[in-house]
């Protein structure tokens, strides 16, 4: 057995070098029809298991399912050796059972709120600093994450998000998405993708048709009844780009779009006309579609577990994605739906067929047909997180934006200046690297929420004060910080974000706007550089804050 598909495999490898959809469909056809029915079902499920490595009951349902992959998440790594460990249990596994096919191993390291792997790895730029940065660094971004999640087995990252930011401070995109904006928005998608491939590692695109103007489909299904130019506009612009840019995996979100399939209640994921029509059609897409999520309650609440996969393969899906909630039962329960269905002709065996075949084709281009188990003892070098590190705290630098600056407060003078810093008191750094540019200025700390004793001290200092440099964090969700710089003088108040852009909205009037996007202890001197002037300003707004702070801004004060 193992001699015949080496000599299947072979052919598959060698095609590695042709472009994904210009492929000869021979070599693939014979290996689609050596394997069972059973096996080709399978192929085209990405489960979830709780926990490191492999028990025996997962062992039991991997051997009854043999699916073509698993979606990781927290409990099931850790520290680069225990992740390995992990993939190369779930691996072992997978190439012993029915056709001996290798896992596609993927994983959300998004970076900001959504990071899978911390303990080890590097940290990885939020989205809106991604959206800040020239598209060079975002491509390195992604050769980075590429090279750490490589280092430890895993071959495919669900990123990057590829939605636009349309609902200001939406509170399931926020730090997800890279900016309001669809050209920047794709452009920065299709550079973190390509960053990734450079790292080995396959990127998807998500959560098409766009996540930006919904709300949360983890609880319900949202609808986005946005019109139809609009979304040609904004939307699927994005995700365009994007897929010029050489994406070979799109997934596709639970979200309701009127506009482009007029059927009541039925997502995008499970949509034919959405998937068929418009991401093969218009936007002309040929590479893997995965579902999102199919535990999410946008589905569950709305949709049997065995009917939402085979709707999901007819509507067009290659990969049904089951989602860590789904206990195992709920997923065999799906493949065993979809065998049913296609017994009873209900599900097309060619439809199958079709999605099994770009299944292995990702898999062979990417050199997945076959599997070596990487060292988990070695696994800290390879993920090499201090070089990596360092490289990222350059570029979180590199994101800084001054997006205002309408009392010519910038550059801060170094002497003869009375300058107030106030600063959350869990980064005392802070106060210590605008002290390394001038000793004399008077400094304050203040608690997340600060008290009254705190706001009226800021007030009566401000009013002493030449010049303020007021940092927050997330003051768009903290009324109490928002007090605190609504109690000093606008005119000579320079607010620097240090999280989330949309602070601005609770004081628009502030002489100064200074955003860094994620509070990077080891970024802050950066900070303090920019501030006076030792340092350009490289980041460019990724959001829209007001009319006249749009995305794409750019303030440079005077050298």
């Amino acid at each position: 057995m193992r001699a015949a598909r080496l000599a299947l495999i072979i052919p598959l490898l060698m095609l590695s070098m042709i472009p994904f959809w210009s492929r000869p469909n021979s070599e693939m056809s014979t290996l689609i029809e050596s394997m069972s029915l059973e096996q080709r079902v399978g192929q085209v499920f990405m489960v979830s298991a709780n926990g490191q490595g492999v028990s025996d009951t997962v062992r039991a349902f991997l051997t009854e399912v043999m699916p073509g992959g698993v979606a990781l998440f927290s409990d099931n790594g850790g520290d680069p050796a225990q992740t390995t460990a992990s993939v190369n249990a779930w691996q072992a596994v997978a190439t012993t059972i029915g056709a001996h096919i290798p896992l596609l191993t993927a994983i959300d390291q998004e970076g900001g709120p959504v990071t899978r792997l911390a303990d080890g790895f590097s940290t990885i730029p939020a989205g809106w600093l991604i959206g800040a940065l020239p598209v060079d660094r975002v491509r390195k971004v992604g050769q980075i994450v590429g090279q750490e999640l490589g280092a430890v087995g895993i071959n495919m990252n669900l990123a990057p998000v590829t939605d636009v930011q349309t609902i200001p401070d939406n509170s399931v995109m926020n730090g997800r998405t890279f900016g309001s904006d669809a050209g920047r928005v794709g452009a920065a998608a299709g550079a973190l993708d390509q960053g990734l491939a450079d790292g080995g590692v396959i990127g998807v695109l998500k959560h098409f048709p766009g996540h930006g103007d919904a709300s949360d489909s983890h609880v319900v299904l949202p609808t986005v009844l946005d019109p139809l130019d609009r979304v040609q506009a904004v939307e699927l612009e994005a995700f365009r780009i994007a897929i010029r840019g050489g994406a070979e995996a799109v997934m596709v979100g639970h979200l309701v779009y009127p506009a482009l399939d007029p059927t009541p209640g039925l997502p995008a994921s499970l949509s034919p006309r959405i998937i068929g029509d418009v991401l093969r059609g218009q936007l002309g897409f040929d590479g893997l579609i995965m579902t999102d999520a199919m535990d999410m309650g946008a589905i569950v609440e709305n949709f049997g577990r065995g009917d939402s996969a085979v709707l999901a393969l007819k509507a067009g899906v290659d990969l049904v994605v089951t989602g860590p909630h789904m206990p195992l039962d709920g997923q065999r329960e799906m493949v065993h739906a979809v065998l049913n269905a296609i017994k009873k002709g209900d599900l097309s065996e060619a439809r199958l067929n079709e999605a099994v075949g770009r299944v292995l084709a990702l898999k062979a281009k990417h050199g997945l047909l076959t599997w070596l188990p990487p060292d988990p003892t070695r696994a800290a070098a390879r993920v090499d997180q201090v070089t990596h590190q360092a490289a990222l705290d350059a570029i979180f630098a590199d994101g800084i934006t001054i997006a205002r600056d309408t009392g010519g407060l910038l550059p801060l003078k170094r002497s003869g200046t009375h300058t107030l810093v106030l600063y959350p008191a869990i980064y005392p750094s802070l106060q210590r690297v605008l002290a390394a540019h001038d000793p004399a200025i008077k400094a304050l700390s203040f608690a997340q929420a600060p008290g009254d004793d705190e706001i009226g001290a800021a007030r009566v200092a401000g009013r002493a004060a030449d010049v303020i440099i007021a940092f927050t964090l997330d003051a768009a969700h903290q009324p109490r910080q928002a007090a605190l710089i609504n109690a000093l003088p606008p005119g000579k108040t320079i607010v620097v974000a240090l999280q989330n852009p949309y602070d601005y909205s609770q004081f628009p009037a502030v002489a100064g706007y200074v955003l860094t996007y994620m509070p990077m202890p080891a970024a802050f001197p950066a900070i303090g550089d920019v501030l006076y002037g030792a340092r350009q300003a490289h980041g460019v707004l990724p959001v829209t804050l007001s009319i006249d702070l749009k995305a794409g801004t750019a303030f440079q004060p005077p050298s």
